[in-house]
């Protein structure tokens, strides 16, 4: 017994020595890693999950070698229906349609918005109807999902209302998430947002994800709208959610009447609803939308949904979002594209 315990205490310093802890979790006291992962267990409990959730050697983003939170989950909301996206004639109501964003405001992407295309850009290109027979052009099915995992296929599809649904994609699509048990401070300034990570992920198991490129499907006149979850689909990442409006399920915080929590960014730290149980938003949040209050310790909140950016920036290393479960997390080794320029202000 005395040999096995020896052992025990051999093998603890080698793991601590190749991947040290890191000093502060996301709350006002430091968690064991064991203590940690219960407590992120416990939160995606909702969450359609494939395997068991694990605890794992990874390397973040700025080169810390630590242990995370490993989770494989369905790239599809556990908790709510996903849909609809494109209107299919120019007299669909709001229902029978999705989402658009733009100027920081949420659009319901009707008939009538097909219609005023051309208004409301101030660009007479726009013309994604049939004028005789008032019938929207859709690129869906298949195709919709092949043009919406590529977003430079706009060209080729000028003046299409591209939608994917999850019964189109050729294959279910999951996704593991490799989240740092506990936080480890980046720069000041804190960590840009890339594109392949995402933002975090939600307590139904869909991504948090990067802003969508709007000027990018705009630029093609085309239209990938969201449903009213401010969520959509693509091959890579499945069901994602590029806006917050209040699906998903959430979870108490511990300070009361304190906005919930409603899922994990990348980094570790925990991400609240916007506004709290008397609808006000936070007057101190940081270039990132997170702050520091006793009894929760840092963390996000949220950002409008039109906004079109979930949270500013990163306020610590991040983990990795993988694609082979198998796979190792090694953050400081992923080819990112450039984030989108400038951090918006908080609003």
């Amino acid at each position: 017994m005395k040999q096995f315990s020896l052992m025990c205490a051999l093998l603890a310093y080698g793991l601590s020595q190749a991947f040290p802890a890191l000093a502060h979790g996301d709350g006002t006291h430091e968690d064991s890693a064991q203590a940690r992962f219960e407590t992120l267990v416990a939160l995606f409990e909702t969450a359609d999950i494939v395997g068991k959730p694990a605890i794992v050697p990874c390397t973040l983003s700025g080169g810390t070698k630590t242990t995370c939170f490993s989770i494989t989950t369905v790239a599809a909301p556990a908790d709510h229906t996903t849909g609809p996206f494109c209107p299919r004639r120019i007299t669909d109501t709001a229902s029978q349609a999705g989402t658009w964003f733009k100027d920081g405001e949420v659009y319901d992407v009707d008939g009538s918005f097909i219609q005023r295309l051309a208004e409301i850009y101030d660009d007479d290109q726009w013309q994604m109807y049939d004028p005789e027979t008032g019938k929207v052009t859709v690129a869906e099915g298949t195709l919709g999902c092949e043009v919406a995992g590529d977003p430079t296929s706009a060209d080729r599809y000028k003046n299409y209302c591209v939608e994917c649904e999850l019964q189109n994609m050729a294959a279910e699509v999951t996704q593991t998430y490799v989240i740092p048990l506990h936080p480890s401070d980046a720069s000041a300034d804190g960590e840009p947002i890339g594109h392949f990570s995402g933002i975090g992920l939600a307590l139904n198991g869909a991504k948090f994800d990067a802003p969508a490129p709007l000027d990018l499907i705009l630029g093609g006149h085309t239209l990938g709208p969201f449903d009213d979850c401010g969520g959509h689909v693509n091959p890579r990442s499945g069901y994602h959610y590029h806006g917050v409006v209040g699906c998903g399920p959430q979870v108490d915080a511990d300070v009361q009447d304190h906005a919930p929590i409603i899922g994990v960014a990348m980094d570790g730290y925990t991400m609240h609803a916007r506004t709290d149980a008397n609808d006000q938003e936070p007057d101190d949040l940081d270039g990132c939308r997170g702050h520091e209050i006793e009894g929760l310790g840092y963390h996000y909140h949220v950002n409008a949904p039109g906004e079109n950016q979930i949270t500013g920036c990163f306020k610590s290393e991040i983990g990795c979002t993988l694609d082979d479960p198998a796979g190792t997390c090694d953050a400081s080794n992923v080819p990112e594209r450039p984030a989108r320029p400038g951090r918006p202000e908080r609003h």
